[in-house]
């Protein structure tokens, strides 16, 4: 983002120019570049309602020559405006300028690449019958286990349970 310039002792000791409006961008800095034109002095700048858009209040600066300073934008902040005010001369003299605040631009590109259509899903219907076979095998197993015993192992209908709750666990969604 471009610095928007404030000149001290320009046109006669302590006097201020500042630009008529700053622009800045939720999550960047509003980038100011202080030029001092005459001897060094004490410049504060603070900022005026603008807790919603920044942490920074103010801050008290021996300007020699020149220098960048930056006001954080919070990321959170949202679209509206504020003020900057510069004060020189202990008080004596103000300037304050409009700093509106707006989202982020999104970058767009003209070309969109091609989205591959999603592939859908085999459903196996085989496993949903196959469960259940095992089950009524595991069933009857028990029941012929009690109803022939001696002749039907009794560890059968434990094995073919077992057998429908490990497919049933492999083919869980």
């Amino acid at each position: 983002m471009t610095g928007y310039i404030v000149n001290v002792n320009k046109r006669q000791i302590n006097s201020i120019e500042v630009p008529e409006k700053a622009e800045a961008e939720v999550g960047e800095d509003l980038v100011m570049k202080l030029i001092n034109h005459g001897s060094p002095l004490h410049v504060t700048v603070s900022v005026i309602n603008a807790r919603r858009f920044t942490h920074f209040l103010h801050e008290n600066i021996y300007l020699k020559d020149e220098m960048e300073f930056r006001i954080p934008i919070l990321s959170a902040a949202p679209t509206g405006s504020f003020q900057v005010e510069v004060i020189t001369g202990y008080g004596t003299v103000r300037e304050t300028f409009n700093v509106s605040v707006r989202d982020r631009e999104l970058e767009i590109p003209d070309v969109t690449d091609e989205i591959p259509s999603p592939v859908p899903e085999k459903k196996h219907y085989l496993y949903p019958f196959t469960i259940i076979v095992l089950v009524l095998l595991g069933w009857v197993a028990y029941i012929a286990g009690y109803m022939y015993y001696g002749k039907v192992p009794g560890f059968a209908s434990i094995i073919i349970l077992t057998l429908a709750v490990v497919v049933a666990w492999r083919c869980r969604p």
